[in-house]
């Protein structure tokens, strides 16, 4: 059994670390986390648009005017043309089949769907209303971001690399070995994600009397590093 056991411990270490080159000298795998979080600065929205008709054209005209008409607008939120993608089209005959096998049509739908990067964030809720009186029928995601995240991800790498070194100083000194060079890297693992705090979007018209609010979560931005090393140990 416990032979059993050792060899199970072997095989779970070794696949843990089979990516990372070991040397056969005394060494140390360690693995570094690095985290950054931001406010976001942009949003990425996409919005979708489905119009009905008997036929596919006058379907086709109606979803390309609602388009046309959110386009029209972004001007007045500082969205410019490198920040939309409106350039997928769908038109199809929208049919059921009854128990005896008919074929039943319910007209023709046309569908398009646009992505927008919106860099005014605390105008979001705004700009969903904008886009839902434009023709939109549905808000297909909502993606927070930042234009930074180059940087960020950099920033969040160093980060790794710096608790990797100090992971494995700590745990060589704990064992009264002194800390090598680097022997080899492995995987390094990138992640981002929207954590949520606090910030309300409100509405206002043009009376200057407040409606009911629409509430949104603006998220803080996390850009997350992780990364593999092995260090030679020094008797």
């Amino acid at each position: 059994m416990r032979l059993l056991i050792a060899s199970a411990l072997l095989l779970a270490c070794t696949a843990s670390i089979a990516a990372t080159p070991l040397p056969g000298a005394p060494h140390i795998v360690v693995s570094g986390q690095g985290k950054v979080s931001v406010q976001p600065d942009s949003v990425r929205v996409r919005l979708d648009f489905e119009q009905r008709a008997s036929q596919p054209l006058p379907a086709k005209q109606a979803v390309d005017a609602a388009v046309n008409a959110l386009l029209a607008s972004l001007g007045g939120f500082g969205v410019t043309d490198t920040d939309v993608t409106a350039s997928s089209l769908s038109a199809s005959e929208d049919v059921d089949v009854t128990n005896d096998g008919k074929r039943v049509s319910n007209g023709f739908v046309a569908e398009r769907n646009v992505s927008v990067v919106l860099k005014q964030v605390d105008r979001l809720n705004e700009f969903l209303d904008n886009a839902l009186a434009c023709g939109a029928h549905a808000i297909g995601n909502l993606s927070f971001e930042s234009t930074n995240a180059v940087a960020l991800r950099s920033r969040a790498r160093q980060k790794a690399v710096d608790d990797a070194k100090n992971k494995a100083a700590g745990m060589a000194a704990a064992f009264g070995a002194g800390l090598g060079p680097v022997y080899s890297i492995g995987s390094i693992n990138s992640r981002n994600q929207g954590m949520y705090g606090a910030t309300t979007l409100d509405r206002v018209e043009v009376t200057g009397t407040r409606i009911p609010q629409g509430r949104y979560i603006q998220p803080t931005v996390e850009y997350t590093e992780s990364i593999d090393a092995v260090f030679e140990l020094k008797r």
